[in-house]
């Protein structure tokens, strides 16, 4: 039986996830703040599980706000 492949949520989507604009996801991404996977094309794409967490440590109802904690990982 062949593995599912993994559903990744492109950077506009795990945004509107978070309630956050785009480049707010980007900048978090590039600090280290919230893992990301690039595609070999150089897209960012996110797990839906990593975005679920970074919305829970942030307590976000989809409405943006805080950072992601930094110490977090």
């Amino acid at each position: 039986m062949e593995p599912r492949p993994r559903r990744l949520l492109p950077i506009s989507k795990a945004a509107a996830r978070l309630g956050v604009h785009p480049d707010t996801l980007r900048a978090w991404a590039d600090r280290g703040l919230v893992a990301v996977i690039r595609t070999p094309t150089g897209y960012r794409r996110f797990e839906p599980q990593e975005i679920e967490r970074v919305r829970a440590e942030m307590g976000l109802k989809g409405n943006g706000a805080a950072v992601p904690d930094e110490s977090a990982g």
